[in-house]
Formats: structure tokens, sequence, C-alpha cells
């Protein structure tokens, strides 16, 4: 069973609106902002008779003047400063709602203290902004051709702050797998949970995909599944109709999917925001939570919590389950919480399936919620209600 998978969204970033004219007489300080011939600059430090158009660079490039994209967020915030961390010359961090940059190699010395004025250049004020997307290339995820269709492995990345985002607070992050499908869904059921004030704060970041509907169906295949199947593979071809290359290999690529995560998705958005690992989710539905059930029992202390809705269970004859079932108590010492969930209308045998999964997860001391969701198949589970029951159970104030 196989959920669907709506078009691919990309939210919007706003755009930078015109500031004053850049006089030759006029002296500007860091985080200053001007405009020349339809574009905006800011000064990096203080600057004079500069025109910002033959003396603009990027950050730690030399040039008093940045240009502000209006196609990427304005006057973002850099990398979290951390004091354990060793940064070189011309690094780029942020210290509550402030830009920094190195002049030379340091560590331990905090931007925003006086006695660091000569370690750290004060660059103004930054923003964090609220909601932004940008893509991210998995080298690790083969790119698989056919004669009809491309699987390629570009992944829009949204990440979502907080209301009243606090820039010295650590915050859970949760990583939504099928993004691109269910986004709208998500958000539907944890917007109005949110705003309630039901749940604790935490960042999410949606993990999408870069091609339409039907490419991104088939790339689910590719990108969850733990192991290759031929037989599965034969499936999918037929299923999707798929054209040529008859050595293609379809299924398998879990194991590359989640370098991805580990490598690069998770330290650019660990990197940026004071973040508590620990308390690190993973969301999946379906084929996604197939793949997070393999996280969890093969690859445990990647994430503390798991949103474990309908999982796809049945692939290649129950491996998973017969998986979980070698794993002694103690691997799974440091997971926080476990949700599993199923639509009680998703027939048979996928109902027991998931209960009998649950259970076996019980049995290895985890904390662990489960539900029914009565009334609704495969589908409607997860459109309606599978997300709002997970975050309840591990997200609840």
């Amino acid at each position: 069973m196989k959920a669907k998978t709506a078009i691919a969204f990309t939210l919007a970033s706003s755009a930078v609106f015109a500031a004053p004219a850049w006089q030759a007489g006029d002296i500007y300080q860091a985080g200053e902002t001007v405009t020349i011939a339809g574009l905006d600059y800011r000064a990096q430090w203080w600057t004079q008779g500069q025109d910002p158009q033959a003396h603009h660079g990027p950050i730690g490039g030399g040039q008093p003047w940045l240009v502000l994209d209006p196609n990427q967020p304005p006057l973002a915030c850099g990398d979290v400063w951390r004091s354990q961390t060793a940064y070189n010359g011309k690094a780029v961090v942020s210290r509550l709602g402030r830009n920094y940059l190195a002049n030379w190699w340091t560590r331990g010395n905090d931007p925003q203290a006086a006695g660091s004025r000569e370690v750290w250049r004060d660059l103004g004020s930054c923003n964090y902004v609220s909601a932004y997307t940008y893509t991210l290339t998995a080298p690790q995820v083969p790119v698989v051709q056919f004669d009809n269709l491309t699987l390629g492995n570009d992944y829009p990345i949204e990440v979502i702050l907080p209301p009243d985002f606090q820039p010295d607070t650590g915050y859970p992050v949760l990583y939504v797998l099928d993004w691109s499908g269910l986004r709208d869904f998500f958000l539907a059921q944890y917007q109005p949970l949110r705003d309630a004030n039901r749940l604790q704060p935490f960042i999410v970041v949606g993990v999408g995909c870069g091609q339409d509907a039907f490419a991104c169906q088939v790339r689910r295949a590719r990108d969850f599944t733990p192991s290759h199947s031929a037989d599965e593979d034969a499936y999918f071809r037929y299923v999707f109709e798929l054209q040529g290359a008859p050595d293609a290999q379809i299924t398998g690529s879990a194991a590359a999917f989640l370098s991805f995560l580990k490598s690069e998705v998770i330290p650019r958005v660990e990197r940026r925001y004071l973040t508590t690992p620990a308390a690190r989710g993973l969301h999946g539905t379906s084929f996604s939570a197939l793949f997070a059930g393999h996280v969890l029992v093969n690859d445990t202390n990647s994430f503390g919590r798991y949103l474990i809705n309908s999982p796809s269970l049945w692939y290649q004859n129950y491996a998973l389950t017969a998986e979980t079932q070698t794993r002694p108590a103690a691997a799974f010492a440091n997971v926080q919480r476990v949700f599993v969930s199923t639509g009680s209308a998703e027939g048979s045998p996928y109902v027991e399936d998931t209960a009998a999964f649950a259970a076996l997860l019980g049995t290895k001391q985890l904390p662990l919620g489960y539900a029914v969701l009565e009334g609704l198949d495969h589908e409607h589970a997860y459109e309606q209600a599978a997300t709002a029951a997970g975050l309840l159970d591990s997200y609840a104030r």
C-alpha cells in the first residue's frame, strides 16, 4: 500500500524592499542599507565614498558592501556562535540577532562581549527568518535513468522556526519526510496545536523532493527502501510503467539517503541554530515510515524521537520486523519516544501488521505510544489525524 504524493511545493522567500539611495559623501556604519540601480547593498563595516557597485563582495570577502539578493531571506543570521567551536578568520556567526566576522582564528571569545571587539567585527543586525526554503543535492543518492523518467537527487528543504523564536534557546528539531506531498496536511494538523499552545516549541524541517509528483512517487521507492529487491523492482517497473534501462536499480537506497540526512541536512540546520540533539525527531509516513522504522532499528542514535505513521512493513517480506526481533532492548537506550499509528480502515493485514510491530517495540522497553485512528484508511489517516496524534504524544507541553 502506497501513499499519494502531491505536487511539490516551494516557499517563496521574502523580497528585500528598496533602501535609501547611496550618497558618496555619507558615512555608513555596519548594517546600514542603501540602493543603487534597483539593487540593495548592506555595509559590512564603516565606509565612506566606496561605491557599492564597485566595492561589493561576499561576507568575509574583504569588500565593504554586501549585495542583498531579493530571492534569498533578507539579512539572514549566520550559524549560531558556540563557545567550544574553533573559527578561522573570515568565519561569520550570529549572536543574539547580530552577525559577526572573525578577524582571525578564535575559540571561546564571545562576539557580544566588549573584550572581543578586536577578534570579531560586528556586521550589524540580522533576521531569524521564520520560514524559508533552499535546495540541497545528495551525491550519495544515485541518479537513476530510464527512457521515460530520470530520478534525480535534489531535495528542497523547508525550515520553519517556532513562534517567538529565541536565538539563545536550544530547540528540538523534527525532520519531516515526504514533505512535498505531506506539507499541507502536516501544517493543517500542526499549526492549530501550536497556536493553542499545546505543543513544546520545536523547529520543523521538511525534506521534500525536487521533481514532479510522479517522479517523487518513484523516488520514494528508491530513497526509503532499506535493501534492494529484484522482485520489488519488477513490481515498481510495472506499476509506474518505467521503460528501458533493464539493469537500473530502483530500490535499496535508504542507507544513501540516511547518509545525506546525517552529513548534509542535519548539520546545516543544527549549525545555524541552538538545538537539543537528544530530542531530534524523525517523522515518516507509509514508505518514509518504513525508513523511519529502519533508522530506529539500525541507526538508533541518529534520532531520539520517531513518529511512524502507517509503515509499509510488508516490504521485502517483513524484513524490518525480523530485524527488530533480533535487536536487544539495550540498543534503544537513548530513544526518548516512539509513536506508531495506523488507520482502522487500512484493511488487513496492514492494521494487524502495525499492531504487531508496535507490540514488538514494546518488548524492547521503548517509551512507546500507539494509536489506531478510527474510521480512517491509509490516505485519510495521514491527511487528517496521524501527525496531530503523533505530535500530541511526543511533543505535548
